[in-house]
């Protein structure tokens, strides 16, 4: 097997280094994923999640019509992940599905007045939690952030130059020895 001439993201990991770029990727999981939870820990008191959030929040604040694929593009999840959901909040009377006059294969989704009624209650929860983490940015931070993320997630859209395959990735004795 050919030497590698450049170190790579994890040989600088495994003898304990890191990059800014590192850091910053990781940190920028662990807020969101501590934020999740955080929400979750909160909103669980009166029997919601984050994930019912997002899903009853993007369902109110996408232009009609709303598809669940739609919805699925919107929160960046699997089809079968968004019927699930939307299965449960449906059957909890807080979104309405009715089939797509265009095509009866599709259901089209909107958040009942129910459903309004619960995000109403959830987004009380979100505005603290929401306060607490962004007492520490400086609000003229806000709109500099947020493109930064959009830039970010712009480029997770694009292809990525090379596929990983298989055949890429060293094998054998790890130490290279």
């Amino acid at each position: 097997m050919p030497q590698r001439s450049e170190k790579t993201t994890f040989d600088t990991y495994r003898q304990g280094g890191t990059t800014s770029g590192i850091r910053m990727l990781i940190k920028m999981a662990l807020v969101v994923r501590q934020f999740r939870n955080t929400m979750d820990v909160h909103l669980r008191k009166i029997g919601q999640s984050s994930a019912r959030m997002e899903a009853l929040g993007a369902i109110m604040n996408m232009p009609d019509p709303k598809s669940q694929s739609d919805l699925a593009r919107r929160l960046r999840v699997e089809n079968a992940t968004v019927t699930r959901m939307v299965d449960i909040l449906s059957k909890e009377g807080l979104v309405e599905r009715t089939p797509d006059p265009g095509d009866r294969r599709v259901n089209l989704l909107s958040i009942s007045p129910k459903g309004e009624e619960a995000l109403r209650e959830i987004f009380v929860v979100y505005d603290r939690v929401r306060s607490h983490i962004l007492a520490v940015v400086p609000p003229e931070r806000h709109d500099e952030l947020s493109a930064l993320f959009d830039t970010m997630l712009a480029r997770l859209d694009e292809p990525i130059a090379t596929d990983t395959h298989a055949e890429d990735v060293p094998r054998g004795d790890p130490l290279g020895t």
